[in-house]
């Protein structure tokens, strides 16, 4: 008899994207901080202007911008969530 193989759960690149950003959008929408999203699945040159900010040319959703200051990616943003320091990471302090 074969023994068992465990199995290894993966999910695609595009369902941790929208986890992120839903996690993103519920602690701001609870902390009332108003954001704008902008979705770059559309259009090339918003992706490449995201990009620009984050100073990465691979950089993939969700990065955070207020105006034209990059704050972070999503796992910046979780530490500043964590340490409390969100005000701060968003350029708000």
């Amino acid at each position: 008899p074969s023994s068992p193989r465990p199995h290894n759960l993966t999910l695609p690149r595009g369902f941790q994207i929208k986890s992120q950003q839903s996690e993103v959008t519920r602690i701001l929408d609870g902390k009332n901080i108003k954001y704008e999203l902008v979705d770059i699945s559309q259009d090339n040159a918003l992706r490449e202007e995201m990009r620009a900010k984050a100073g990465n040319p691979k950089a993939i959703p969700p990065q955070i911008v207020n105006g034209d200051h990059y704050c972070g990616d999503y796992e910046l943003f979780v530490e500043a969530v964590e340490q409390n320091t969100l005000q701060e990471f968003l350029k708000l302090a």
